[in-house]
């Protein structure tokens, strides 16, 4: 197949008409439609990169930004966005951590209270 080849055209009018719909927040037709280029052309980094950046689901956007990677290892943009996903889980992670020793804090705070107004009380 040379360049530009019917199938070659083909597959850039469809990449062209995904974009538009992902640009138009037409998430649903636009992966609807980078999947038929990757059904074609599975190694499509630019089909990949687009199908990454309509899916919502954290988990799939991760696979399909290694897939990337795996294409061309020197993606900048897929180390990018993988690397800012990274950092977003770091970050709620350790919002995590804080809150849940805060209310372990909390409630130690509650019992020695309790226990302080108990002996009050009793004693």
């Amino acid at each position: 197949m040379g360049a530009g080849s019917p199938n070659e055209i083909n597959l850039e009018n469809l990449m062209q008409l995904g974009i538009n719909a992902a640009r138009n927040r037409n998430k649903e037709a636009a992966k609807g439609i980078f999947t038929q280029v990757l059904n074609v052309d599975r190694r499509n980094e630019r089909a990949w990169l687009w199908l990454a950046a309509v899916e919502d689901d954290q988990t799939e956007r991760r696979r399909i930004l290694q897939t990337v990677l795996s294409i061309n290892p020197e993606n900048e943009k897929a180390r990018e966005l993988l690397e800012a996903m990274d950092r977003a889980i770091e970050r709620s992670e350790r919002a995590s951590m804080i809150f849940g020793i805060r209310l372990i804090i909390g409630l130690m705070i509650a019992v020695i209270i309790v226990g302080i107004l108990a002996y009050i009380i009793s004693g």
